[in-house]
């Protein structure tokens, strides 16, 4: 996964070898955000190549808690 400056959420670019399996490509991709605590929100499939791009929320979720004050 290539480290870009950005704020909570990111956009990856994602090109997928077509002489090799794409679903462990794609998951590859999931278990690096994962490890991360990146959160993914979408797939878009619009790039040319066979390339998809992951929508990634990096922050952690609140599921609605507060920080006590």
């Amino acid at each position: 996964m290539i480290e870009q400056r950005h704020g909570r959420y990111f956009a990856q670019e994602l090109m997928l070898d077509q002489n090799a399996e794409i679903r462990e490509q794609i998951q590859a991709a999931l278990d690096a955000g994962e490890t991360k605590e990146w959160h993914l929100l979408g797939v878009s499939d619009v790039l040319p190549e066979h390339g998809v791009i992951l929508f990634w929320d990096t922050a952690r979720p609140s599921f609605g808690r507060r920080a006590a004050s």
